[in-house]
């Protein structure tokens, strides 16, 4: 008899986010070196085989939706392949969508080419968050070299899956406060898109990605803190002040962006004692027009930030309204009423963090390069995401999307990094 998981509830919510977008995320590592296939395989196989929602089969129960386990081997999961252009290779696999009715929920890509290596991850968000994939993504790399090193004895954190765990770390009075927050911040005014073009029957996956050098990033953060702004204060300015450049909003318009947060700032150890799964919620900024410059950016972005930084419960808003719908109500009838009260974000952004090389290397083998970003957007919803990589930015934004949605894209990265030197610029005024 084949084991049935229980359908968390964000694994249901991710499941109706297919309506918005791909449900996948992606995370692409590059190494210079040799790197151990055997052992690869090995460490890999041991991950997915303590995490069984990887390699199950989701069910959309009309009352009670949940994951079937299969049997798999880790060849449903893991190819390896010589190339000659390692960069296409590896985009290419990280631009694909495992369709909804797989039995295994990751893909893992290795692409050789002399000495240079690209490592892809495609991993159904319905199964984990950014914040686990990049704690998968370390492990194995841990798990990895303890077998290269001969030490043995892989590990992976395996436990709980079910949402309300965010509220682990919290005493009794926040826990029940933070239980009473039914307020849906979902709700937004503005209506504004990204100037994509219409759909087309040429429409495909595309990470489209751009890079800040770690020299003009240390610049703009260093000029940002003179003048008393985070780097997401920073980011954020710079990325609205953009969107009203390309005439996404204009002056005095109402723009709402709603920007990812790691739920995992509210739980014992950091999430550290679950198992894999969604722990992330967002905070909206709202902003009335750009101001007549970048430094007037600066301060109506850094004003609008200032709740958020001060709410001990950031991100937890709406959760107890998601629960209670999908508690009280049959899940058919529940997804409808949750996508009619439910606006997804147009335009986000999501700072995803930095990836340590020393956190990622396989054995003696460090990466020199690599990024995460989430799901690809269907039209017409868009989000901006960034990593750094030793003070280097690269931003991507992921669309379904034509050659001419490529070329918007690229014209929005040449006002943005523009944007972002104008920070720098305005500390030495």
């Amino acid at each position: 008899m084949k084991k049935i998981l229980k359908a968390e509830m964000w694994d249901k919510m991710q499941y109706l986010f297919r309506n918005y977008y791909d449900r996948m995320m992606h995370c692409v590592l590059y190494y210079d070196g040799e790197i151990d296939e055997d052992a690869l395989v090995k460490a890999l196989e041991f991950q997915i085989s303590r995490v069984p929602v990887l390699h199950s089969r989701y069910h959309n129960n009309f009352l009670k939706p949940y994951w079937v386990v299969q049997p798999w081997k880790v060849e449903d999961a893991f190819k390896a392949a010589d190339t000659d252009d390692i960069e296409s290779s590896v985009m290419e696999f990280a631009e694909q969508r495992i369709p909804i009715g797989s039995n295994m929920q990751i893909r893992v890509g290795l692409f050789r080419s002399g000495t240079k290596r690209a490592l892809a991850f495609v991993v159904n968000h319905m199964c984990f968050d950014g914040g686990d994939l990049k704690y998968f993504v370390t492990q194995l790399a841990k798990n990895y070299t303890r077998l290269v090193s001969g030490e043995g004895g892989m590990t992976i954190k395996e436990g709980t899956r079910a949402y309300d765990a965010v509220y682990s770390a919290m005493n009794d009075e926040d826990r029940k406060y933070a239980r009473s927050l039914y307020r849906n911040i979902s709700e937004v005014k503005s209506k504004h898109t990204f100037p994509l073009t219409e759909k087309r029957k040429e429409d495909v996956n595309r990470i489209i990605k751009r890079k800040l050098s770690s020299e003009k990033f240390a610049e703009a953060r260093a000029a940002g803190k003179a003048m008393g702004f985070t780097v997401n204060d920073i980011i954020l300015a710079a990325y609205i002040r953009s969107l009203e450049d390309i005439g996404v909003f204009k002056e005095g318009e109402t723009l709402t962006v709603p920007c990812m947060v790691d739920l995992r700032r509210h739980m014992k150890e950091g999430g550290a004692e679950t198992g894999l799964t969604n722990h992330t919620g967002f905070m909206t900024v709202a902003v009335n027009g750009a101001g007549k410059d970048m430094r007037e950016t600066l301060d109506i972005v850094g004003k609008a930030m200032e709740h958020n930084k001060k709410d001990r419960f950031l991100g937890l808003y709406s959760l107890p309204l998601l629960h209670l719908a999908y508690t009280v109500m049959p899940h058919c009838v529940s997804e409808i009423a949750i996508r009619i009260g439910y606006d997804n974000p147009l335009i986000g952004m999501s700072n995803i963090g930095s990836i340590k090389p020393s956190d990622y290397a396989l054995g003696d083998t460090r990466p020199y390069d690599g990024f995460y970003t989430g799901a690809v957007k269907g039209k017409p919803y868009m989000q901006l995401a960034l990593t750094t990589f030793e003070g280097e930015v690269t931003f991507s934004i992921a669309i379904t999307g034509n050659e001419d949605d490529v070329k918007i894209v690229e014209h929005f990265f040449d006002v943005l990094l523009g944007n972002l030197d104008e920070v720098t610029k305005c500390a030495k005024a």
